[in-house]
């Protein structure tokens, strides 16, 4: 899951040496508060293995369900990240992650699983970009702060005292002669589809300028947003620079530019696990996506919604679980890198996108396909319970999103647990499905956004700290994650997976029958 990090708590003291400590470690300081604040929750679920229940002989699969199986896969999750530069990317240990729940399918589950193969782009930066201003007077501007390298945004680059073009619009015939130039762009424009036009007029560099309203630079992705392998790439650098500096840059007349980065292709793939019973034109996707960010083992994101998901299928193989409706279960790849891996299953089953691998792989029918179910970050340390809002979903999957919504919302109300409703706009999975008419739902707990005074007072925990602190950092281990969470919101989407794959006349359901 992606979002941008946000500061945590602001502190004063006269002490600039006590300022720099706190400055340097608070966010490590309020991981470890979160993790003791919890801890005596975590470890009574752990001694005494469940919560309170209310009703385990109406729903057994829910309570059948094992937090410390799903605690057994994280850990081997970890490991396969120690063994990877502390890392589940695509380029480190998400193949090994992929392995090991083929495995775990193959000795225990109830499915024919495969992989489904493609190619994911990997930008990577090797040292900070600069930007100096040359002439008219020599400014040099800091990183992160003053101007930013895009992500995608080319590669490697040494540019020294280059040419200065301002563009003030975004189409070819409104820009002018921007051959061997650095272009600072002040319009509002489509990122992508900009650079890359400037790119082909022959510029050297593109920089984007903020509008005054943003006070930091732009990390956002320079590239198309359902990219495939074919498409192109940007090769040239690509920055965005706050509103301050970018008036500069218009009033300059040469720039120096350094960036080291680059962009490789690399084939990864999607697990997809189909269920050998149920009715197939009633088809349910049940989807967590098993990479990590590079810097980091992603052990809450997703280890979680994986670990949580693969579980959920070993379980009702255990118990013998005879669905109505046909379950597939995805773990998807290349999610931090821009949700590739179920862009790909989407566009393969709705538009016909073919590779040189899909003659190789079983087709599962679009037109099939009733519902998406996703899983992404399900125990963040101090987390809130939260259920995608169908609401959210575009006019053709709304309805159907808002009925799953409904069956989350049971679960919490019966068991009396605390919840709050919340967007289901983008950041995850869900999202190449109700893009294209599929509705979806599902829960999670949290990233880097920050716990309200109200909310805590509410969920519990600490507030103005992030419900989860290492959030895409390397501290996401299993100290990050909160058992009490994980176990609540596993069990919910066992909830979901159970009572969905059960419904008479599932399509009925979801398109709001008055009889439901």
């Amino acid at each position: 899951m992606s979002s941008t990090s946000q500061p945590l708590l602001g502190t004063r003291s006269t002490n600039p040496s006590v300022s720099a400590w706190w400055a340097s470690r608070s966010r490590d300081v309020l991981s470890l508060l979160t993790v003791l604040l919890l801890l005596g929750t975590g470890l009574g679920i752990w001694v005494y293995g469940t919560l309170p229940t209310s009703d385990p002989s109406t729903n057994p699969h829910e309570y059948a369900l094992s937090t410390d199986n799903i605690r057994r896969h994280l850990s081997k999750l970890l490991d396969i990240a120690r063994e990877h530069n502390n890392s589940r990317s695509v380029t480190t240990g998400h193949s090994a992650s992929g392995t090991y729940v083929l495995s775990q399918l193959e000795r225990f589950g109830n499915c024919d699983a495969h992989k489904q193969r493609f190619v994911s782009p990997v930008w990577t930066v090797t040292q900070p970009p600069t930007l100096c201003v040359r002439e008219p007077y020599r400014v040099d501007y800091i990183h992160e702060t003053d101007f930013e390298l895009m992500r995608y945004g080319g590669r490697s680059a040494n540019i020294t005292r280059g040419r200065v073009a301002v563009a003030r619009a975004c189409t070819a015939d409104k820009v002018g002669d921007v051959s061997g130039r650095i272009v600072v762009v002040t319009s509002k424009c489509l990122l992508f589809e900009t650079a890359f036009m400037l790119e082909q007029m022959g510029a050297r560099a593109v920089v984007f300028v903020r509008s005054a309203q943003y006070k930091q630079p732009s990390r956002a992705r320079v590239r198309l947003v359902e990219w495939r392998e074919g498409d192109p790439l940007m090769t040239i650098p690509v920055l965005s620079a706050t509103h301050s500096v970018g008036q500069v840059l218009t009033h300059a007349s040469r720039v120096d530019i350094e960036t080291h980065s680059q962009i490789d292709e690399v084939e990864t793939f999607n697990i997809l696990c189909v269920g050998r019973t149920g009715d197939p034109r009633n088809t349910i996707i049940v989807g967590a996506h098993l990479d990590s960010v590079r810097n980091g083992p992603g052990i809450n994101d997703n280890g979680s919604g994986s670990s949580s998901v693969l579980e959920i299928q070993l379980t009702l193989a255990h118990t013998k679980f005879d669905p109505l409706n046909r379950l597939v279960f995805a773990w998807w790849g290349a999610e931090e890198d821009g949700l590739l891996g179920s862009r790909h299953f989407v566009h393969t089953m709705a538009h016909n996108w073919t590779n040189k691998w899909s003659v190789y792989e079983p087709r599962i029918e679009w037109s099939d396909i009733a519902l998406d179910l996703n899983f992404d970050m399900l125990a963040s340390p101090n987390y809130i319970a939260l259920v995608h809002n169908g609401t959210d979903a575009p006019r053709n999957a709304r309805i159907g999103s808002q009925r799953i919504q409904r069956v989350f919302e049971n679960y919490f109300a019966r068991h009396q647990y605390t919840y709050e409703v919340t967007d289901m706009r983008g950041g995850s999975d869900f999202l190449p499905f109700v893009q294209n008419g599929v509705p979806a739902g599902g829960v999670l707990t949290g990233a880097g956004e920050l716990k309200s005074i109200k909310e805590r007072l509410v969920h519990g925990g600490l507030a103005r700290a992030a419900l989860d602190t290492c959030y895409h950092r390397d501290c996401d281990t299993l100290l990050n994650i909160n058992i009490d969470a994980l176990q609540k919101m596993s069990r919910a989407a066992m909830y979901a997976v159970s009572t969905l794959a059960s419904t008479v006349d599932l399509r009925g359901y979801l398109a709001g029958h008055p009889e439901f």
